[in-house]
């Protein structure tokens, strides 16, 4: 039982839907907690977002993709390696931890044997990150999204764990930009900017010194912000000369990038990064990605609040596995904003109804 609300709404006396961690995956306050002045007061510079329980999603379930037992696993094993190597003089002479590539191959194929058995993902997963944990969820998100596309392409197993590797590696050229740089929430300045692209250079950099690794991986860390049309960095590289790999998680970190909350901003409705996505087809992205990634992440999460065509406004309380696009919505306000009788309604039979956009969520912003 669980809707998505902002935490500057949350009052005493609520219930929390889901279990919320910290930066170092602990325990912040479990699932079920009822929640007090002092708790919220601790939440609110951490989280833009959380779950509650109440009466209004009474036997709504918000699924959960991937075990939290194994995200966990995997953001402290890259916890624990980016602190050490973080610490090294120079990026020229990076090697890891002797068993840290082993480690994180094994963790990959666990994830991937969960997700051989989704169809589509039903959650929110930018709502997981906090504030002090948002760089490893991007990770962890961009790889999951990035095996549901290499799946749907039927990529083998091995390939699909090499492209787990890249994304979950993507970034790591990013430990050795300044962090005045990294979390500035304003435009970043000319210089700023060619500081901020060296992260792709960096990162291949590393990558491709380690002989447990394929030299896939470290493509993908080089290739993930060129673009099909030649306008990205760092080598302004077309379509074809780009890695399938790159492809497909440059799709995938933009999504996650622009639906996850940032201190300074709320994240982009589902629905609306996707059709970005879409308009960029050609110039940014490649076709096959996106049109089967949209086919692979709900527009409309489960548990989100949502206004219809009508002026209506609830919550999205369960998605139809052939039909996500057209959910089954619980209503809990009428056209004027009154508190209604919840009455739920299945879009995919009532077709003269539709979701206009996603409550209180911030326009588009592009991240790149």
């Amino acid at each position: 039982m669980a809707r998505r609300i902002s935490t500057t709404l949350l009052r005493p006396g609520m219930r929390l839907g889901r279990t919320l961690y910290d930066g170092h995956g602990r325990v912040l306050l479990r699932h079920g907690t009822l929640l007090r002045d002092a708790f919220i007061a601790r939440l609110y510079p951490l989280f833009s977002f959380v779950y509650i329980d109440d009466e209004e999603s009474h036997g709504i379930e918000v699924p959960e993709t991937i075990p939290m037992e194994l995200r966990l696993s995997v953001q402290n094993l890259i916890s624990a390696e980016w602190q050490r190597i973080r610490s090294q003089a120079s990026f020229e002479r990076v090697t890891f931890e002797r068993r840290f590539a082993d480690k994180l191959r094994r963790n990959m194929k666990n994830l991937l044997d969960v997700l051989n058995n989704t169809t589509i993902i039903e959650e929110d997963l930018a709502s997981l990150a906090s504030h002090d944990n948002s760089t490893y969820v991007h990770s962890m998100n961009v790889t999951i999204y990035s095996l549901m596309i290499g799946s749907a392409m039927h990529l083998g197993d091995s390939t699909l764990i090499d492209l787990a590797l890249g994304a979950i590696l993507h970034d790591i050229g990013k430990l050795w930009i300044p962090l005045d740089v990294l979390n500035k929430p304003d435009r970043l300045s000319l210089d700023e900017f060619e500081r901020m692209k060296r992260h792709t250079e960096i990162g291949h950099d590393i990558l491709a010194q380690q002989i447990e690794l394929s030299y896939a991986v470290a493509n993908c860390a080089l290739q993930h912000h060129e673009r099909i049309s030649g306008n990205g960095y760092p080598n302004g590289i077309t379509g074809d000369d780009m890695h399938l790999f790159s492809k497909i998680i440059a799709v995938a970190d933009v999504y996650d990038a622009m639906v996850m909350d940032r201190p300074y901003r709320e994240g982009c409705a589902p629905g609306d990064v996707m059709e970005y996505l879409f308009s960029r087809v050609g110039v940014d992205f490649d076709l096959d990605v996106v049109s089967l990634f949209s086919r692979k992440v709900a527009l409309y999460p489960v548990g989100t609040n949502v206004v219809l065509s009508d002026n209506t406004s609830g919550i999205v309380a369960r998605l139809l596995p052939d039909l996500p696009s057209r959910p089954i919505v619980r209503l809990l306000a009428d056209a004027d904003g009154m508190p209604m009788e919840p009455t739920e309604v299945d879009l995919s039979q009532v077709l003269n109804l539709t979701i206009t956009h996603s409550k209180g969520l911030a326009a588009m912003t592009v991240i790149d």
